[in-house]
């Protein structure tokens, strides 16, 4: 049997899960309470791999791979490229793109609402980070299709390595366990870092990057993490009725 690159991304997703739950159990950063929100985090888990999937498969019957005529010269010259900075190159495009798009999460309120969700976590690991609303996943979803298929016409086998890259990086950013890049952590999200960025009241708005630190850097949204308390608060610093909980699972 032929294995698609589909199964090597579902291969290469779960065997995160047993990595990092391995990891957390025994390497922990912080102490703290799965059970408190394991319903909703299951929940959120569901409808966030739901919703990516349907927002994907919306998107690229919607695109196709009709490139722009205006940039069909692209993806003519970047085809020239080997796989490997195409893929590179790909990751830092659509970081860019959607650490703008975080921005203004943070910056409107109608585009708060859509994230709002993502920041009701009080307790940080690797379950809790895909609490993500629908429209959060529309709006990302969009650069993360379109830059590599339309735009630099990925092949499937180029996609299914961008996707499980991608994977490790929510994994990582969103984990409870102390890693570190070592000299290449002046260019890459550790999860310390992300961490700051959920806090509930301090540096809120701040360490947006997804990826590379060096958007914050450029753009005036940087902390170091050296530089933080090693205790604080996580969350919106407000409580979340059952009631709110369909509304911001939609985003709106």
């Amino acid at each position: 049997m032929r294995l698609k690159p589909e199964d090597y991304q579902v291969a290469t997703f779960f065997g995160l899960i047993v990595l990092f739950s391995l990891m957390e159990r025994f390497w922990p950063a912080h102490r703290i309470d799965r059970w408190k929100d394991l319903k909703v985090d299951v929940l959120s888990f569901a409808f966030a791999l739901a919703a990516n999937q349907a927002v994907t498969i919306l998107i690229g019957k919607s695109i196709g791979t009709l490139t722009p005529p205006f940039l069909q010269a692209v993806p003519a010259y970047l085809s020239t490229w080997n796989s490997a900075g195409r893929i590179v190159l790909a990751l830092f495009v659509v970081d860019f793109v959607v650490y703008w798009i975080h921005r203004s999460q943070h910056t409107f309120e109608l585009m708060w609402r859509t994230h709002a969700w993502h920041h009701s976590i009080e307790h940080m690991y690797w379950f809790a980070g895909f609490r993500t609303s629908f429209m959060h996943s529309l709006l990302n979803n969009i650069p993360v299709v379109l830059i590599p298929v339309v735009l630099l016409r990925f092949s499937p086998v180029e996609v299914g390595i961008g996707y499980s890259i991608g994977a490790v990086i929510q994994f990582v950013e969103h984990t409870n366990c102390r890693l570190t890049f070592g000299p290449l952590n002046w260019l890459l999200v550790t999860p310390d870092y992300h961490r700051i960025h959920h806090a509930a009241s301090i540096h809120r708005g701040r360490n947006l990057a997804g990826t590379f630190r060096l958007w914050d850097r450029m753009f005036g949204t940087y902390v170091d993490p050296a530089e933080v308390p090693e205790s604080y608060a996580l969350g919106l610093d407000e409580k979340v009725g059952p009631r709110q909980i369909p509304r911001m699972l939609v985003g709106v």
